[in-house]
């Protein structure tokens, strides 16, 4: 009854609440905000009341698990100051219809439309290990600097225990378009 990305307001047990119908995770969920002082009574009473449902609550590590298997970004992990919407496929959460918004000159810009820029994509280990955060894949060559040359980087890394082995995101050269095609992240190989 209560639709996503709404909220009701009222009581809870007795207990004054805002419910709110949110998803980080990606599953159905919800959040519960209520006066501090109410806390641990809260909690007791959502435990007991799921006990016979096997209620069982979990960290900050399983909901950044369960984004990442759901492919949602983390803000500050798969964006920074170099990021665009574009580079994470949010290419549909940009108007169409104004004819300016912030961001809109600095997006036309050369290196903003280049179509060599890294996209988003999700990353699964072959050995089952954990990639490191911030590892980043080589490409063949190298650069002016004598350095390899690069064609993505890891944003967030986890072991799912869903899946059996290492997940990340990461954003890579070419982005979705790999599908199926392996990287080499150097120095992960034990």
């Amino acid at each position: 009854a209560l639709p996503f990305m709404t909220w009701a307001e009222g009581q809870l047990a007795g207990i004054p609440a805002r419910a709110f119908r949110i998803s980080f995770s990606g599953e159905l969920s919800y959040e519960i905000a209520i006066p501090a002082n109410y806390g641990q009574a809260m909690w007791n009473m959502i435990h007991a009341a799921g006990e016979e449902f096997d209620v069982t609550p979990y960290g900050t590590e399983a909901l950044h698990v369960l984004r990442a298997e759901k492919g949602f970004i983390m803000i500050g992990d798969e964006t920074d100051g170099t990021i665009i919407p574009q580079d994470l496929g949010l290419d549909w959460a940009i108007s169409k219809k104004k004819t300016d918004y912030l961001g809109k000159r600095a997006q036309a810009r050369s290196h903003m439309t280049d179509p060599n820029r890294w996209k988003l994509v999700g990353l699964e280990t072959l050995d089952g290990s954990v990639l490191p955060d911030g590892a980043y894949a080589v490409a063949s060559g190298t650069n002016a600097n004598g350095q390899r040359n690069t064609q993505g980087r890891v944003t967030s890394t986890y072991h799912s225990p869903t899946l059996g082995r290492g997940i990340a995101m990461g954003l890579v050269l070419d982005g979705p378009k790999r599908m199926g095609h392996v990287l080499n992240f150097p120095g992960t190989d034990g």
